[in-house]
């Protein structure tokens, strides 16, 4: 009888000494399925612009996602591609041009059809800093890393601005204010090595056609400095996500353009999705 005493106690101590390697995953979101409103309303507006997240605001997007790059001069400006083509009429990578070069060109060039706000400034490359003091009270964020040559130190200057604009720990109903997701595992672990109590979000790609399964090493990897995953919607089901959130992982559902797909997710249990119409389930 003392033996089995003994050996329940070690396995007590145990299980409390691996659970201080895994990050506390308390101040996740606990509302509702939550619309991410991917580069703000892009569906109806061009990416990554003022008038994108003004448009997504006013759908009730949970929260709206950005992507982010420094420029020559250090600034952290809002776009997805490094090479500004994409979206404006200049060429080349955004880390090659200075705010100011940047501010000469437009965000909604190629996209007249998209155009909803009469002020020219609406459709601007945006810092992140004007993001914050336009949309920092009313909205939340998911703020995407991207690596590249020109990005070095983004990490650091992008955890300064949180604090100085008092976003992390800074909830609305419990939800983290920020969030911020990667591909790229080295950019999300040096954030939390940085600062961890900012909630991270590993993206997961898989190829067309599997289905989303991860092993007890990537698990338990991902356990010690994010707090939840986003894969395409098309790759997960229901045993999956109830698997991660056993685990401690919140599962975000990705690309989601359709309300089919969007009620999908939400009937198998994603916490929320990532879509270009944050209007998708306006009627539900």
């Amino acid at each position: 009888m003392n033996k089995i005493i003994i050996g329940a106690i070690s396995v007590i101590f145990l299980l409390a000494g691996c659970s201080q390697e895994k990050i506390d995953t308390e101040e996740t979101p606990d509302k509702d399925f939550q619309i991410i409103a991917h580069r703000g309303a892009s569906a109806y507006a061009p990416e990554n612009t003022l008038a994108s997240y003004e448009l997504a605001e006013e759908m009730n997007a949970d929260y709206i996602e950005l992507d982010i790059h420094l420029t020559k001069d250090g600034e952290i400006v809002v776009m997805h591609d490094k090479d500004v083509a994409k979206t404006t009429e200049g060429s080349g990578d955004i880390g090659n041009y200075t705010l100011a070069q940047l501010k000469e060109l437009s965000a909604n060039y190629g996209n007249k059809e998209k155009e909803r706000n009469p002020k020219a400034e609406a459709y601007k490359v945006p810092t992140l800093r004007e993001v914050f003091d336009q949309f920092g009270h009313q909205l939340n964020f998911m703020i995407e890393l991207k690596e590249s040559k020109t990005n070095h130190g983004i990490e650091e200057k992008l955890v300064d601005l949180l604090k100085e604009y008092e976003m992390i720990n800074k909830d609305n109903e419990k939800e983290p204010k920020v969030f911020v997701h990667s591909f790229y595992e080295k950019m999300l672990k040096q954030v939390h090595e940085l600062n961890k109590d900012i909630p991270l979000l590993k993206l997961i790609p898989f190829d067309e056609g599997e289905t989303a399964e991860l092993s007890k090493e990537e698990i338990d990897d991902l356990l010690t400095y994010s707090s939840a995953i986003g894969v395409g919607h098309k790759l997960l089901n229901q045993a999956f996500i109830q698997e991660m959130n056993h685990k401690g992982l919140l599962v975000y559902a990705a690309d989601v353009q359709d309300e089919d797909a969007a009620r999908d997710m939400k009937r198998i249990g994603a916490k929320g999705i990532f879509t270009d119409r944050p209007d998708l389930l306006e009627n539900d």
